[in-house]
């Protein structure tokens, strides 16, 4: 019988090294800008910053405090029914 890791939250994001997901990919993204434009020192700064101000954002904020902003800003749906953020009226 092999042994299989269940996670301590059934919610909780997967974590790569100390970072959440969305952490781990704004910190890639950083990454290969730094590589892109030869300014690794400034993007590893930069990673620092920013992966401890989201941190301190998800800590103080509600859990989907994040999605709702990228929902707001036009930049994801909610989900399949709400698929435009700047539409206010219910069309049956």
């Amino acid at each position: 019988m092999n042994e299989i890791a269940i996670p301590r939250y059934i919610d909780s994001q997967p974590q790569f090294f100390m970072w959440e997901l969305d952490e781990f990919c704004v910190a890639i993204g950083l990454f290969s800008t730094g590589i892109i434009t030869e300014t690794m020192w400034i993007m590893i700064a930069l990673i620092i910053v920013t992966s401890g101000f989201l941190k301190k954002f998800k800590k103080d904020n509600l859990e989907g405090a994040l999605l709702h902003i990228a929902f707001w800003s036009g930049v994801t749906a909610m989900n399949k029914e709400n698929l435009d953020a700047y539409e206010k009226e219910l069309i049956a």
